[in-house]
């Protein structure tokens, strides 16, 4: 890194990238550099465009680079300021956002997407953690969307921490890798969700558990967990999170004009829920999710069809648990040809040991009646036939 840049001590550390407190010797002043741990030509390129692009955005609610580049170690690094605040998922460990809060929040993180996707820059990985939240009062909130670059990056390696890094992904990450605007629109639904119940709306032990509650839709109506809110709101953030991408608002500022004018439109009926975990799992998805099969393994998504930019979910640098083998499936493997031979049937007493048993059996006995009956007779002259004795004459 320049050498300008002075490492105090480290902060944190995920799958992704490492997060270091510096000083600027330039600038006099104390800082916040995360350096990715990718070395790989394609994935740096990607963050230097996926920063680039940030870099020229103008929203107060976005976590934009104030420096960026490679280090003399091939390492890929930004450095921005000092974190301040909390995240929204250490908030909600206090209770649910009242309705003026979750107004604040979900006002500010719309226009924070809007400006990403007006420049056709997709998040693809938000969640709770990467919000954040300044201020002490809900009118002096100011609220920021992070992650960029780090996507589904984990703390470790445990089965909780893959489930928290992708509980908030969108049905169709999970099938086919897709990840649009929609994509985001949905995500917000479940960070939204999340703050007005207190709990996320998909939860599990691992992730095949997740994966098959988001395609299927397994989740608890928001209104009867949030009932402290107005019904339009629970309405408003059930529509963000529709299973069916077509479905949702098609990109943030379509959320935020429903949002302005209180009112959602009706879901399409849903299949009933499972009660149980072991149910949700075994529960067939929906058909217009479920076009590739959704058991096989997974790994990150792949970037988004027709994207101009580069993705924030394209980027992460540990291959995880995410959509299996996208491009393994688009590419057809030539017709096989099949050859009309048709091997002879084989007798049904043929291959088993207990019909072998049988016919040596059988063919003793045989044998033996033979021995016993058939050959003592053989070579003996036929014995004459005894003349009946004459009667006497009567005198």
């Amino acid at each position: 890194m320049p050498a300008r840049f002075e490492i105090l001590r480290p902060l944190e550390e995920d799958s992704a990238s490492t997060l270091f407190l510096i000083r600027d010797e330039k600038r006099g002043v104390e800082a916040c550099l995360r350096r990715f741990k990718t070395q790989k030509a394609q994935e740096i390129e990607g963050l230097k465009e996926l920063f680039t692009q940030l870099a020229g955005i103008e929203s107060n609610g976005i976590d934009k680079p104030e420096d960026f580049g490679t280090d003399k170690d091939g390492f890929y690094f930004i450095t921005a300021g000092a974190p301040s605040g909390e995240t929204l998922e250490a908030v909600l460990e206090r209770g649910p956002l009242t309705a003026d809060e979750f107004e604040v929040v979900a006002l500010q993180l719309l226009d924070a997407l809007d400006a990403l996707h007006e420049q056709a820059v997709v998040h693809g990985s938000i969640r709770a953690d990467y919000v954040r939240i300044t201020g002490k009062t809900a009118a002096e909130w100011r609220v920021t969307l992070q992650g960029f670059g780090q996507g589904f990056a984990t703390k470790d390696d445990t089965k909780e921490a893959q489930v928290r890094a992708y509980r908030c992904t969108a049905p169709e990450q999970w099938v086919d890798g897709t990840t649009r605007r929609r994509t985001d629109v949905y995500a917000l639904g479940c960070v939204l969700y999340e703050a007005l119940a207190a709990r996320p709306p998909f939860d599990g032990r691992a992730l095949k558990e997740i994966r098959h509650k988001h395609i299927g839709h397994d989740l608890a109506p928001l209104q009867k967990l949030a009932n402290h809110v107005p019904s339009w709101m629970c309405a408003w953030v059930m529509h963000l999170m529709a299973a069916d991408p077509e479905q949702r608002p098609r990109k943030a500022a379509a959320a935020r004009e429903l949002f302005e004018r209180r009112e959602a439109p009706p879901l399409p009926e849903l299949p009933p829920r499972s009660e149980s975990p072991a149910e949700a799992v075994s529960s067939t998805p929906p058909v217009s999710l479920s076009a590739q099969p959704v058991s096989a393994p997974v790994t990150l998504p792949a970037t988004q069809p027709g994207a101009r930019h580069a993705t924030s979910s394209t980027i992460p640098i540990t291959p995880g648990p995410h959509v299996a083998a996208a491009a393994a499936r688009r590419r057809t493997p030539p017709p096989v040809q099949r050859k009309t031979y048709t091997p002879p049937r084989k007798p049904p007493s043929a291959g088993k040991p207990g019909n072998k048993k049988y016919m040596i059996i059988a063919t003793a006995a045989v044998v033996l009646m033979i021995a016993v009956f058939i050959l003592p007779r053989c070579g003996k002259q036929p014995e004459p036939a005894k003349s009946k004795p004459a009667q006497k004459q009567k005198k």
